[in-house]
């Protein structure tokens, strides 16, 4: 298949975003692996955390919730950031659209997937799946305020408690103007707990015109050939699989080079690390968010589940970053297979 970087779901190529996770993916993390491979990371479009909106947010805000405004909305390996926006109010909404895409946003896309019970219980992200109709106003609302080469994204998941009303919110968010849709394999029920389900993802592409990026537990390349079998889907956004898999980007274009390669990683944490001190943030904070990392990554890599083991306990900085290199530089990897010569080819997408 076409492996070339899609720029939009509904370009020649392979779209490949890079998914939102609040708190952690922030302007330091998406600059760090869209530089990876010296700026051909693979990745096709990043999307910031929300920003959240019960009443117009002004300028001052947007650009420190979204720093690449300052810099026509691209990273500084070139790499465009939609501006994710929260909230169910439609005028609020695209008062603030309106002005991010003034302040230099190339896509605006609109959350309606956030499970977390205070976003919930305050009417915003998955709240409105209980009402399909709201996600058309809403929608509607923001594609009426912003220009109409700006790309309008909507993400859902597969319902409140069931994905059996899944065409349903797909077809309202394409008849409020998306341009496209993203679509995470869980209802808001199961929050982050398995199974996901790729074919439900299936029903809302069947049930739309515009372009279905799927989304959930797409973690290596095995799983994307997976999921666009069983979805359909020719899109995708991935998130936690980068911070287990940071290259998984370029793997799926067809670039051969290891999974993992633990120097390499360790250089890539020190890295991350420096540049969340750089931008401010304290040790302590940049230490929660190397765990953070860990975490996540931990669930998909053995080694890294034993680092994250010997590290969350830990209250400094320096001691966890002199585990880190210990674990991944001064360890015996001859024994540990990362990734088999089958796993490093160009992916069979269908």
């Amino acid at each position: 298949m076409d492996v070339r970087v899609a720029a939009r779901p509904d370009h020649a190529g392979l779209f490949l975003a890079l998914a939102p996770m609040d708190g952690i993916t922030d302007a330091v993390w998406r600059g760090l692996m869209t530089e990876i491979g010296d700026g051909d990371s693979g990745i096709s479009l990043c999307v910031s955390e929300f920003v959240r909106v019960t009443a117009p947010v002004p300028a001052h805000v947007l650009v420190r919730e979204v720093p690449e405004l300052r810099s026509a909305g691209r990273t500084r390996a070139g790499v465009p950031v939609a501006v994710q926006l929260l909230g169910s109010a439609p005028a609020a909404m695209a008062e603030t659209a309106a002005l991010a895409v003034v302040l230099g946003a190339p896509a605006i896309d609109i959350n309606f997937g956030c499970p977390a019970k205070t976003v919930n219980h305050h009417d915003g992200g998955a709240s409105l799946l209980k009402t399909p109709c709201r996600i058309e106003h809403v929608v509607a609302a923001v594609r009426k305020a912003v220009p109409a080469e700006v790309p309008v994204s909507a993400k859902i998941r597969l319902g409140w408690d069931s994905s059996d009303g899944v065409g349903e919110l797909a077809r309202a968010a394409e008849s409020g103007g998306a341009t496209w849709l993203t679509v995470h394999a869980r209802t808001r029920a199961q929050g982050y707990a398995p199974p996901v389900d790729w074919v439900a993802i299936g029903r809302a592409r069947s049930a739309v015109r515009i372009p279905v990026v799927a989304n959930g537990d797409l973690v290596d390349v095995a799983a994307i050939e997976a999921c666009a079998q069983a979805s359909g889907c020719r899109a995708f956004m991935i998130g936690r699989g980068a911070m287990a898999r940071p290259r998984l980007f370029r793997r799926l274009r067809g670039i051969v080079e290891p999974e993992l390669e633990p120097t390499w990683l360790a250089e890539l944490l020190a890295e991350y690390v420096a540049r969340l001190v750089a931008d401010g943030v304290s040790e302590r904070g940049a230490l929660g968010r190397l765990k953070q990392w860990l975490r996540f990554a931990a669930a998909e890599i053995p080694l890294l589940a034993s680092l994250f083991a010997a590290t969350k306990s830990m209250t400094e900085l320096a001691d966890a970053m002199a585990r880190v290199r210990q674990t991944l530089v001064g360890g015996d990897y001859g024994s540990t297979r990362y990734a088999s010569p089958s796993s490093m080819v160009s992916p069979s997408l269908p």
